[in-house]
């Protein structure tokens, strides 16, 4: 019994890296001795040891690996920080003490070579242009057009016009590319709409920014700015601590093939509209964010809407000079005026168009080739000179 043991014993050592304080057993109280066997799932285990490293360090066990399978090793009567060593070196994780726990990871060359082969760029990597227009409108307005904007097509959509709306919905009617009278529906393409609401101030175009984005990876577009909050670090510092607002586009393409070799475009989008109001005590950021995934062939678009936001304004309406009278003035200001609330409710539309951009290899041979052109043209007209000075020095003589 006594050399099983000593065999034990030194298997023990030989998994547990010198670093680690291992602590004898024999100095511990058997409350915190722990007996888990070898076919025990891995998270069990780590569940089971995490109970007496609350109860005894007041400390929680993070498992941030990706291991599932059981532990491996038997475990009979060890100190429960001796086996939680064990059982995270015999399996190759890396274990860490951090003052208010301990955290499991994968091994840093496991999580590298992963993320290596999984994101490794080569010339022939697929890099996609995302375009986009950022659009605000009057939401009552878009109601009387009847814009339905799933039917975005080749950079057109169809209206189902309400001559309620007035000389904008006239206008739309008079600019439409395909008119349907009897379902009054009618085809306009989207700058032109966009061109007419401006006109009539009913609308406006934020911005048109475009971006290429490797495949795989994630492109942002922020239409905005950023604010600062002071806050005290733990050494007393104050410190700027900056966050975003405005109109923030985060899009991860990502180009798939499917069985024929078609190409197609993956899109993970993210749109959030905030705005930042300080107050007296904290700052309040008013925020509004879409999430979608959509799949989409190369050149097409997708629109994502339903981004409010709401304008409130007041004027005094009176009769002038009285109705702005001081409140003190026999409370004049009262009987000759009042005050006019209005709501204006717009709407944020938000237009993407993925395009898949040409091999590396493809854009450099194309690069060259007008290169050679300009060459090609530059050597046509040396010769034309020449052909010309020497017909002139022919003719002089």
């Amino acid at each position: 019994m006594k050399k099983i043991f000593l065999i034990f014993s030194m298997f023990l050592l030989l998994y547990v890296p010198l670093t680690a304080q291992w602590i004898d057993d024999t100095e511990v109280s058997r409350a915190e001795l722990i007996s888990i066997s070898r076919e025990t799932p891995f998270f069990e285990a780590i569940n089971a040891i995490e109970v007496l490293a609350i109860q005894f360090e007041g400390k929680q066990i993070i498992n941030l690996s990706n291991y599932s399978g059981i532990i491996g090793i038997p475990v009979k009567e060890v100190y429960w920080k001796n086996a939680l060593y064990l059982i995270v070196n015999f399996i190759g994780l890396i274990l860490e003490e951090k003052p208010g726990a301990y955290v499991i990871t994968d091994p840093v060359e496991d999580i590298e070579e992963e993320l290596k082969d999984k994101f490794e760029i080569t010339p022939k990597t697929k890099q996609v242009r995302i375009s986009s227009i950022f659009f605000k409108a009057d939401k009552s307005v878009l109601n009387s057009i009847g814009i339905d904007w799933s039917t975005l097509f080749n950079g057109k959509v169809v209206a189902s016009i309400n001559f309620n709306g007035g000389s904008v919905a006239e206008d739309v009617f008079s600019a439409a590319a395909v008119t349907q009278l009897e379902s009054g529906d009618v085809t306009i393409d989207i700058n032109t709409l966009f061109s007419i609401l401006e006109s009539h101030q009913k609308g406006t175009v934020i911005a048109r920014p475009s971006v290429i984005v490797i495949s795989g990876k994630t492109g942002q577009i922020q239409v905005g700015q950023d604010f600062s909050v002071k806050k005290r670090d733990e050494a007393g510092n104050i410190t700027d601590e900056f966050f975003q607002t405005g109109v923030i586009l985060n899009v991860t393409p990502t180009v798939v093939e499917d069985d024929e070799g078609q190409e197609a475009i993956h899109l993970d989008v993210s749109v959030q509209k905030s705005s930042a109001n300080p107050g007296e005590l904290s700052t309040v950021i008013n925020k509004s964010e879409s999430t979608t995934e959509v799949l989409l062939y190369d050149g097409e678009e997708t629109v994502i809407g339903g981004l409010y936001d709401t304008d409130e304004t007041i004027t005094r309406v009176g009769i002038p000079i009285l109705k702005d009278l001081p409140w003190w003035v026999l409370g004049i200001r009262y009987l000759t005026g009042s005050n006019r609330r209005e709501t204006n409710i717009r709407e944020m539309i938000v237009i993407l168009k993925a395009e898949i951009s040409k091999p590396i290899e493809q854009r450099r041979k194309e690069a060259l080739s007008t290169m050679n052109q300009i060459q090609d043209h530059r050597q046509d007209n040396e010769n034309a000179s020449q052909l010309f000075k020497k017909d002139k020095e022919d003719n002089g003589k």
